[in-house]
């Protein structure tokens, strides 16, 4: 696998995390729903071909800044 197929996965999962923050954030349940699928089709391709992610979701997401993520468990009302 090149470096630069990894890289582009890399991106993509950084912009589905992105994604899946401002539909959070905005408490939109449509784009919430297309950005989670996002996120698990990019972690599932990285996954399968061996590109590790910074904050992987199939270990329930990894540390994320602000806003919780699929995966991660309730913690009361966000701020």
């Amino acid at each position: 696998m090149s470096g630069a197929f990894a890289e582009a996965v890399r991106e993509r999962a950084r912009l589905a995390r992105v994604a899946l923050r401002a539909a959070h954030r905005e408490q939109d349940p449509n784009e919430t729903l297309v950005a989670e699928a996002e996120w698990e089709h990019i972690a599932r391709v990285a996954r399968t071909h061996g590109v590790g992610l910074a904050e992987d979701l199939a270990a329930g997401m990894g540390p994320v800044a602000e806003e919780s993520l699929p995966g991660e468990r309730e913690q009361g009302p966000q701020r």
